[in-house]
């Protein structure tokens, strides 16, 4: 005698069940390699900004040593008793080119941080 219909394994339904774990294996693996590529593709972008901020100041060193641009400023030593909270202070906002008094990098003067270290900018007439 036989097992009764309820208790007879359905191998459709086991099929289909294994069918649809090896889906939800290879997409959670695939989910995981997007996940390491778009990593490792982030990593890579970071690095060509670096080096892209590394060749935008080369040229701003040229363009000032032959008077194009004003000239770059004195690269100063961090000192330790300076606090890294106080923000820089402009007379006002302007669309001109200035320089940040932290890290020396040219951008306009509109914003309300450098865009290179972060050091907050206030503005006098605000």
């Amino acid at each position: 005698m036989g097992l009764p219909w309820y208790l007879r394994p359905n191998l459709f339904l086991h099929a289909d069940m294994l069918d649809q774990l090896d889906e939800l294996n290879s997409s959670a693996s695939s989910s995981h390699a997007d996940d390491l590529r778009q990593d490792k593709e982030i990593e890579g972008l970071k690095k060509r900004v670096t080096e892209l901020e590394d060749q935008l100041l080369a040229l701003e060193k040229v363009l000032s040593l032959h008077g194009l641009l004003p000239p770059m400023p004195e690269e100063e030593p961090e000192t330790p008793e300076t606090p890294q909270d106080i923000p820089a202070v402009f007379p006002a906002r302007t669309e001109e080119v200035i320089a940040c008094p932290r890290c020396g990098r040219r951008q306009k003067g509109n914003r309300d941080s450098c865009y290179a270290c972060g050091l907050s900018f206030q503005y006098e007439n605000e």
